[in-house]
């Protein structure tokens, strides 16, 4: 599998012995571990050290290594022994012992032997790296039946679970109507919900946590399989009380037959397990899965996704390490209140019960950890995951009273009144846990808060609640200091967790959070910078990267993210000291060292000591930048926008549909069909709500807002405009404010969408690769990287009366800046009968000239240079460069290359034509065409080496020059875009994909071989023109 593996190792164990090691297995086992570890990940496996399992003859076992899939499955095991020892006789020991034979490596660095299946299959010596090759990667590559049979019962588990809980809620349904005790007790505890949970819950959240339930009590309850747990704990108990008044007989008979073969499979392999710790891992990845297959709505919406250990035992060591530093305190002493506002499967909870000392333990269980959560089932689960671990760490049960059924973000001290319900242990117990907790002053808040900023599909039904209060505090604090244009992403969970943090944890208290990195340099968290540093005294950040929605290089410096690649967002670590009577705020951040793997920051966590690493003090800037401070002339420059004094009046973000492959087409009648088709959806969907072909069509918030006020859509051919939805990449789109998401202030640019205009577009804030282009079409959000920005040339009243858009105090500025030089410069100019004076018709400058000059200067290597961090936050400020009508004359030339680009003279690239057979498309079936060969498969591939297009498996563009690839808007080069955009590719959109999906590459290869020759053309040109620029 990797003898590169092998020789790594061969050079550490050389490494250990000339520097004074010696062979026997202390020394050597963490280098061949590092091995072993290097072999499974491939195999997306861990090697788990020392877990205490429990033999088939019911003896304890502890292997030094476990092979273990993502399900805590057991795949083999390894065994390392010392030279000393005579490893055949420790193999029969352990055999003797009851250690399994399906999969185990015995080792002693000299000799490797493998056992599968009872049998002994293979032996090699350490020397012969071949050998021991093929030796680990037949152990790494050996799935045990149990194991297979484990995940078929989960697959399968995970495609019955949805039809289940359909039955069940019909079972539900009809006893709501005929058994009065459960209808009773539904409708008590719907109340209690209300004021304990979520004011807006409703029957049917009441109706999920039972079917919840039901589905999953059995597979939880043999996980912890202690008869006297089970009677003493109140949720258990009482659960199985509740269900037990309407599932039962004929109904828990016939589900139960359904589910059972999974139960006994899952159930047998659960059995298995001794160690707690391994019980808890198992149930949450059994969680996991269960819920993701279950209501993937809410797993999405609520962050199914459970921290690695290493995350959590790092901040709670570091947590007591800050605490001792600042305060004088540890964890487990008295006073010092912990609370984890989003608990889950009480993972935190469980390691804080597992790290405080014995002596302390119980007093802090009774009193001082608290946790919130406002799902039934991880709340069930972290019900049993806490009372479980304290049995084992104290040898006797202690029900967990500090555990409330919250919604922590609703919960601002609002009071608990109400009846004495006694419904899922739920009772007034519950409102009286949440008051008991309001009471308490909190010196740490610690967790993993969810993170999802916004929904983009809005047919998902699924889009985040609102929390008015939590986010009038955001409003009043972040949004208030913050200067960004568009701050939604502050209405991520994460951050309204760390607003409700900040203003629950004590005047001497401590906030650590794992979250998204995005505050870190957002610019739409600047106002949360600042206010941060005014509310805490120290930050701590450790910055562990793993941004998936990056590109490029930069992507691969992100590299894996700690959670597994779960997730796609960056993840940072943070602690906030909040100390009374210190003034000013210091702040201190590490960052994890480029391109490292998940495995590896895991490992430097594992590793880590908060207190040894090495930390940067940040100086944040005026503008409360934290990283990439910038110290230049930015900010004496003339905004382009967004200021009130700037060049433009009117600015807008490009068109976003919210429903692009609707809204958007090459051909013009395929559109018109598609959005006749939407409209009549709607249409029907208005004259009935419970039309079941709804959801054929892209429903977005705004839409469903018009069919509540019983508003008619109605399709118009005059809205089909032309649009640019790419550089270059020019498309029709059906231009309707009521079937367009958001059109911002296009319908002023450019009126019904015809009307003449130009705009210089240019990155929106945030975006990471700066860059602009010009259209006088409207132009796509999403045509560049971090939405597209349009700056008009003109803008339209609601009359129709066409206004210059460039200010008059614009125009004045660069008039007292350039005027007395314009005059004397056009007569030096004229002496010299210069061609560049040729093309200046008068010395009077206009706001066109203006435009041009903007356009030129955008265009800079050297502006781009200098300003690169500031571009990526805040809209271009323009400078007063030397000699005006040079720049204004490069911005004109420029900008005649880029609208005209369909006009150029096409460049002369080689056009090859492979004859013969032709490779059948991916599908593998030939299309025939009408001369019996097969049809050509659209490739679109650049080959930038070789100076060559790869247009499809029948034709190739040949003589690209190398300066065509270096006018690059953003990700891509100009001819990149157009190859991106017109590959063929399956809609994401179902109905999109099984009506419209009329696209094909073959009807457009013509036009687009001359479309590419012509921008290739305006690439080459624009190179010219900008290295005429100064450098």
């Amino acid at each position: 599998m990797s003898i590169q593996l092998i020789q790594k190792y061969y050079a550490e164990v050389d490494k250990i012995i000339r520097y004074g090691g010696s062979r026997n297995e202390s020394s050597l086992r963490k280098p061949f571990q590092d091995l072993l570890e290097g072999y499974a990940r491939v195999k997306n496996l861990a090697l788990v050290a020392e877990v205490e399992l429990e033999s088939k003859r019911g003896t304890r076992i502890r292997p030094d290594g476990v092979l273990k899939d993502a399900l805590r499955q057991d795949w083999g095991f390894w065994e390392s022994k010392d030279e000393k020892d005579k490893i055949e006789d420790e193999i029969k020991a352990k055999f003797n012992k009851g250690y399994p034979s399906f999969n185990i490596l015995f080792e002693d660095t000299h000799t490797a032997i493998l056992y599968q299946a009872g049998e002994r299959v293979m032996e090699s010596a350490f020397s012969d790296a071949k050998a021991l090759d093929a030796l680990i990667s037949l152990w790494v590559g050996y799935e045990p039946k149990e194991v297979s049979e484990f995940h078929k019962a989960i697959e399968l588990f995970s495609a019955e679970v949805g039809g289940l809980a359909e039955v069940l809620r019909a079972v539900i349904s009809e006893q709501l109507s005929v058994n009065s005790e459960f209808s009773g007790a539904l409708s008590e505890f719907l109340e209690l919900a209300k004021k304990a949970i979520n004011p807006k819950i409703e029957m049917a959240d009441v109706r999920e946590m039972i079917i919840q339930h039901v589905l999953t009590e059995d597979i939880f309850m043999r996980v912890f399989d202690e008869a006297e747990f089970h009677r003493e704990n109140v949720i258990a108990h009482k659960l199985a009380e509740v269900a037990g008044t309407f599932y039962k007989g004929e109904t828990k008979r016939n589900i139960h037959a359904k589910i059972a073969p999974y139960y006994e499979t899952i159930n047998a392999r659960a059995s298995q397990i001794s160690d707690h710790h391994e019980k808890q891992k198992f149930l949450k990845a059994l969680y996991e899965s269960f819920y993701k297959a279950y209501n993937p709505k809410a797993a999405d919406r609520l962050g199914i996704v459970y921290t690695p250990d290493e995350i959590v035992r790092f901040m709670i060591e570091s947590a007591d390490h800050l605490t001792f530093k600042h305060f004088g305190r540890t964890l487990g002493d008295k006073g010092v209140e912990i609370l984890d506002p989003a608990t889950g499967t009480g993972t935190f909870i469980t390691e804080l019960i597992e790290y405080l000392p014995p002596a302390q333990l119980e007093y802090k269980y009774d009193h001082e950890l608290h946790c919130n959560e406002v799902s039934i089932l991880p709340y069930y689960i972290a019900n049993l995951n806490i009372e479980y671990t304290y049995k084992q760490k104290t040898g006797k049960f202690n029900e967990f009273e500090n555990i409330c059924f919250v919604d922590t973000l609703d919960n601002m001290g609002f009071e608990h009144t109400g009846k004495q319900l006694n419904f899922f242990g739920l009772t007034d117990a519950n409102s009286e846990r949440i008051a008991k907790q309001n009471s308490k002053p909190i010196m740490l808040v610690i967790g993993n808060p969810p993170y999802s900023a916004w929904q983009e599909n809005f047919n998902n039904q699924n889009a985040n609640r609102q929390y008015p209060e939590i986010d009038k505090r955001i409003k009043e604090t972040y949004i208030k200091q913050g200067t960004a244009q568009s701050q939604i992403a502050l209405y991520d969970m994460y951050t309204r967790f760390l607003r409700w943090a900040s203003d629950r944890v004590d005047k001497n208290g401590i906030i650590a959070f794992v979250s998204n990195n995005s505050f870190l340099d957002s610019r739409a968290y600047d106002g949360f910078r600042k206010v941060v540093a005014k509310e805490f005294n120290e930050i701590y950040i450790v910055n562990l990267k793993g941004n998936a929605r990056t590109s490029g290089e930069r992507r691969r410096q992100e590299s894996g993210n700690v959670f597994d690649d779960e997730i796609k967002v960056g993840v940072a670590i943070y602690f906030l000291v909040r100390k009374e009577g210190q003034k000013g705020c210091r702040i201190f951040y590490n960052e994890i060292e480029d391109y490292t793997t998940s495995q590896n920051k895991r490992a430097f966590l594992r590793e880590s000591r908060l207190s040894e690493l090495n930390f940067a003090t940040l100086h944040p800037d005026s503008k409360s930048n934290w990283l990439n401070t910038t110290s230049n002339d930015w900010d004496e420059l003339m905004s382009m926008g967004g200021e009130q004094k700037a060049i433009f009046d009117l600015y807008s973000n490009g068109v976003k549909t919210q429903r692009d492959e609707w809204a958007y087409d090459f051909s013009k009648s395929a559109l018109a069909e598609r959005i006749r088709f939407f409209v009549d959806i709607y249409q029907k969907t208005l004259q009935d709500e419970n039309f079941n072909g709804k959801l054929k069509i892209k429903w977005d918030a705004d839409l469903e807002n018009y069919r509540k006020r019983k508003l008619d859509i109605s399709f118009d051919e005059n809205r089909i405009v032309e649009s640019f939805y790419r550089p270059f990449v020019k498309t029709y789109l059906y231009f309707d404010k009521r079937l367009n998401g958001r059109t911002y202030q296009n319908i002023p640019i450019f009126a019904d969408g015809n009307a003449e205009n130009v705009v210089i577009a240019v990155n929106g804030r945030n975006g990471s690769q700066w860059t602009t282009f010009v259209s006088n079409k409207i132009v796509d959000l999403n045509a560049l990287y971090g939405g597209a920005q349009c700056f008009p040339l003109y803008r339209y009243s609601e009359s129709g009366e066409r206004v210059e858009n460039v200010t008059d105090w614009a125009l004045g500025q660069f008039k007292r800046k350039y005027e007395g030089r314009i005059q004397n410069s056009e007569k030096k100019a004229k002496t010299k009968n210069s061609e560049f004076t040729r093309s200046v018709h008068n010395s009077e400058l206009t706001k066109l000239d203006i435009f041009h000059y903007v356009y030129a200067v955008l265009h800079h290597p050297a502006y781009r240079a200098k300003y690169e961090i500031n571009l990526k936050r805040e809209f271009p400020r323009i400078p007063f460069y030397d000699g005006f009508w040079k720049w204004a004359d490069w911005g004109k030339r420029l900008m005649e290359l880029h609208l005209g680009y369909e006009a150029v003279e096409a460049y002369a690239l080689e056009r090859v034509e492979r004859r013969g057979a032709v490779p059948a498309p991916d599908d593998g079936v030939a299309q025939i065409t009408g001369r019996g060969d097969p049809a050509p498969t659209c490739r679109l591939i650049a080959r930038k080496d070789k100076g060559e297009i790869e247009i499809d498996t029948q034709t190739t563009l040949r003589g690209v020059p190398a300066e065509a690839w270096e006018y690059r808007l953003g990700t891509y080069s100009a001819l990149e875009w157009i190859l991106e955009r017109y590959k063929e590719k399956k809609p994401k959109d179902p109905t999109i994909a099984e009506k419209f999906n009329t696209y094909r590459f073959a009807e457009y290869k013509e036009q687009v071989i001359e479309l590419l020759c012509r921008v290739c053309t305006v690439s080459v040109e624009t190179m010219k023109i900008i290295k005429e620029m100064p450098e």
